[in-house]
Formats: C-alpha cells, sequence, structure tokens
C-alpha cells in the first residue's frame, strides 16, 4: 500500500506539475488562441492519470464516477446561479471540500473540469486551460495539505488557508494569462502592472472563499467522509 501511495504522489507531481504547465506554454508558443480546446483536453486526461494509477489493481465503482460528476455539476451549477455577482464565486471552496474529503488527486479532476464545463456557459477562450490548472492546482494543494488530516475540519486553518490558495494560486496563474495576452515588452513594469490590477478581483474572490470554507468546510467534508467510509469509494487497497 505504501508502496503504491509513493508511485501514485510521483505519477500525480509529474502529470499535474510538469505536463500540464508544459502543455500551456507549449499551446501559447506554437498554437493560435482559437486552439485553447487542445492544451484543455490535454490537462484533462494529465489529472486523469493518477486515477489510472490509482485504479491499477481493481475496477472503476460507479460510485466514484457519479461523486465525481455530482462535485463537478455542483461547481458548475453554482458558479452559473451567482454569475451576476463579480467575483463571488463558491467554486474554489466546494472544490477544496471535494480534495479534503476524497484527496489531492480527485481535487485535482473536480477543479479543472468544473471550469471547463462551466466556460460552456460563460464562454471559452485561452484562458480556459489557465483556469482549469490553477483551480484544479488549488485542489490537489488543499487536498495534500487536509487530506485524512485531524484537523481538516478545523474551521480557521483551512477557510484562511482556502483563501490564500485561491486568491494566490488561482489568482497568479489566471493573472499570468493575461500577462501572456496582453503584455508585448516583456519588463517588470508592465509585467506587474497586469498582476496589480488583477489584485482586487483576487483579494475578493479569495475573501469569498475564506468565508464559505469557514461555514461549509465541517458539515460537508463530514458528510462526504461518511460516504468514503461507508462505501469504500477512493480508499487505497
Amino acid at each position: 500500500m505504501q508502496k503504491k501511495s509513493a508511485k501514485l504522489t510521483v505519477i500525480s507531481i509529474i502529470a499535474l506539475f510538469i505536463l500540464a504547465p508544459t502543455t500551456i506554454f507549449l499551446s501559447f508558443k506554437y498554437f493560435d488562441s482559437q486552439s485553447y480546446y487542445i492544451p484543455a483536453v490535454l490537462i484533462i486526461v494529465f489529472s486523469m492519470i493518477p486515477f489510472f494509477v490509482f485504479f491499477e489493481n481493481r475496477k472503476i465503482k460507479t460510485s466514484e464516477i457519479v461523486i465525481v460528476a455530482l462535485l463537478t455539476a455542483l461547481c458548475v451549477g453554482a458558479r452559473a446561479v451567482l454569475a451576476f455577482i463579480p467575483q463571488v464565486k463558491p467554486t474554489c471552496a466546494i472544490v477544496i471540500v471535494s480534495a479534503i474529503a476524497f484527496g489531492p488527486n480527485v481535487g485535482f479532476v473536480v477543479g479543472s473540469l468544473s471550469m471547463f464545463v462551466s466556460n460552456f456557459i460563460f464562454g471559452q477562450g485561452a484562458f480556459t486551460p489557465f483556469q482549469m490548472f490553477g483551480m484544479g492546482l488549488v485542489g490537489f494543494i488543499c487536498g495534500i495539505m487536509f487530506c485524512g488530516k485531524k484537523y481538516n475540519t478545523n474551521r480557521i486553518a483551512v477557510a484562511i488557508t482556502g483563501g490564500l490558495m485561491c486568491m494566490i494560486v488561482y489568482g497568479i496563474i489566471v493573472d499570468t494569462c493575461s500577462v501572456l495576452m496582453m503584455v508585448t515588452e516583456f519588463n517588470l513594469k508592465s509585467v506587474m502592472s497586469i498582476y496589480l490590477s488583477g489584485m482586487p478581483f483576487n483579494l475578493i474572490h479569495g475573501a469569498i472563499t475564506t468565508i464559505l470554507l469557514f461555514f461549509i468546510n465541517k458539515p460537508m467534508t463530514d458528510k462526504f467522509t461518511r460516504l468514503k467510509i461507508k462505501y469504500g469509494i477512493f480508499q487505497m487497497e
């Protein structure tokens, strides 16, 4: 079990931290701005690689597929319902709770899929792969930090950490897309101006995520954990 867990960790790091960002970089360099579906689909494929390793010696349970689909649908629906309020999006909070309850790989899949699917409502673009990678990475990091830990229902710790991850990790990755698209001459002043202009939006997004996590993390994590134990889903064998 420990050997398989170590193997899964290595594969996850390679797929999510090397292949995914490399794909985004190459897509900007060699494809036009309308080819965003190529890196988007590849990111989905890379996010599924750890799943193939996870289920290497057993069949995928229908309940596990249903859980991922339901969590993704919940993220998409929550983002769509509050679309009329700028930056007030509960998606990140739900992704983080998913990762805390079911693990970092589930968090990445739910995060990346939720942004890809919801953008069929809000509009796809060159920013889509960045949003997918950013939201997935937030879920993955929070899953590593809190999944299976005794402090995973600590309201303050989860809320503050989740808010910071949303503001810094997701915010910087998405703002990097703006830098690549808008800056013609790369220098410190022009690059920093883009990041600074996005800071108010990232602060609001992070604050909303912090508030939501403070209230929803414990009840949702407790319910998801009971489902995980009762039906034996997403558990290393």
